[in-house]
């Protein structure tokens, strides 16, 4: 038996049964595959939070040494060279109570991720539970979105918007690291979107939570008034919401007013012509068309009154906008 079967047999499969344990209570509760998947990365991530703090207090640790040994470091990689230099490096290192083995610190939370990968990728991209199955605009959870079309090219969506927030997460951890570290990150990102790209959008979507799930997390540990920033960023969130719903209420409200003043207009200039005949039939169609003059009116005020109260509505949540944006700009 090889490293690997028994790396499998200890870690993988025991963490895929887990997966398959908790999306299946969680599928049975909600009874949709999607809010499962959802489900499913929440409780994974508050699962081994305590194991992602202590891994990222080794990681800033090692980035705080090696912005402090950095200087020494490049000093004696231009002064001096082969044997000399190791040598040099060797004391220097001894001198400030480091050894390069100590590099490896900086790597914990990707070693702590490397084996949840793997047991959702060998859980998500196979379940045949997710087959066929929508969630929102994804139509088929068990096969890439496909999303987007350009040009008659489909493109799946998920994964991009998968690394933006796995860049932005980058961006904001990295803040203040030395360029190897940054590279590495950034390295790290773009082969987990060539690598998922063309996998089911389930596995996609559970790792793009995961993704948001750090970014968070990242927001909490490296910004300052970390809670003031989110506060804002649900905030703006829930305005773009009722503001869309607004939008769609406002649409709606014009198409009642353009209708009340498409019916009052047909109803005057039909009460218009047949209203010197007030008798027989012509009298008869002339009274509907005064009643459909008089409700269309009716109907264009109030659907302008509606209207007016929209707009005030949009404009108030225009101004919460910018006084937010304000805000998180401070």
């Amino acid at each position: 038996m090889s490293f690997w079967d028994i790396l499998g047999a200890l870690l993988i499969k025991p963490l895929q049964l887990l997966f398959e344990v908790v999306f299946v209570m969680a599928n049975r509760v909600v009874g949709d595959p999607g809010l499962a998947i959802i489900a499913l990365s929440l409780a994974m991530n508050f699962l081994v939070l305590p194991l992602y703090r202590r891994a990222d207090a080794m990681q800033e640790e090692e980035r705080e040494t090696e912005l402090r040994l950095h200087k020494g470091v490049a000093h004696i990689k231009k002064t001096f060279r082969g044997d000399e230099r190791m040598m040099m490096l060797q004391t220097y290192y001894r001198q400030n109570n480091y050894k390069p083995t100590y590099v490896l610190k900086g790597a914990t939370s990707l070693f702590l991720e490397i084996p949840f990968f793997i047991a959702a990728y060998a859980f998500l991209s196979n379940l045949a539970l997710l087959h066929g199955v929508s969630f929102g605009p994804i139509r088929d959870l068990g096969a890439p979105d496909g999303l987007l079309t350009v040009a008659g090219v489909t493109v799946n969506v998920l994964p991009f918007l998968m690394t933006a927030i796995n860049l932005v997460s980058c961006v904001i951890f990295t803040k203040g690291s030395l360029p190897k570290t940054k590279v590495q990150l950034y390295t790290m990102a773009l082969f987990f979107l060539v690598f998922l790209y063309t996998s089911p959008a389930g596995l996609v979507f559970y790792w793009t939570l995961n993704n948001l799930f750090s970014l968070i997390k990242t927001i909490f540990y490296k910004l300052r008034h970390a809670h003031i920033i989110l506060g804002v960023l649900f905030s703006l969130a829930g305005i773009a919401a009722a503001r869309a719903q607004l939008v769609a209420q406002r649409d709606t409200v014009s198409d009642e007013r353009r209708n009340g003043l498409a019916m009052a207009a047909i109803g005057a200039v039909a009460t218009l012509l047949t209203i010197r005949r007030p008798f027989g039939i012509l009298g008869m169609i002339a009274a509907v068309a005064g009643t459909a003059t008089v409700w269309g009116i009716i109907q264009f005020l109030g659907a302008q009154r509606n209207l007016n109260t929209l707009n005030e509505h949009l404009a108030k949540l225009t101004e919460e906008r910018k006084e937010y944006e304000a805000l998180l700009e401070e």
